[in-house]
């Protein structure tokens, strides 16, 4: 088994192992950035959803997401790839959007006890 100093140095393509890996970590931290800003979105729905007594969960919603997102794919991701992983994206936004959700009503509560 090589080396990782002596496997960073041969080339897959035109580029390094190293080189491929920079490119990795640059799309993973803007992947982090977009799925904060689809989180802090997701509190501001929140807030809509609390002022207009919708539920957190709306299955029709993400079912949408789901279809739009597999007929979008072009690949290398297999379709049930992509619904795996935006079911997960789904799931834990909509987590945040619950919490949210759940402190609005806490505090409008204390609000209308004042």
């Amino acid at each position: 088994m090589s080396e990782p100093s002596a496997v960073s140095g041969k080339t897959l393509g035109s580029k390094t192992l190293e080189a491929w890996r920079r490119e990795i970590d640059t799309l993973d931290t803007e992947i982090l950035r977009l799925l904060s800003h689809r989180a802090t979105i997701a509190c501001e729905l929140a807030a809509i959803k609390v002022a207009s007594g919708l539920p957190a969960y709306d299955g029709r919603r993400e079912q949408q997401v789901l279809d739009r997102m597999c007929a979008e794919n072009q690949g290398p991701l297999r379709s049930e790839s992509v619904v795996r992983i935006f079911s997960g994206i789904i799931r834990e936004t909509r987590q945040i959007g619950t919490e949210s959700m759940e402190e609005q009503k806490q505090q409008e509560t204390k609000q209308g006890t004042k």
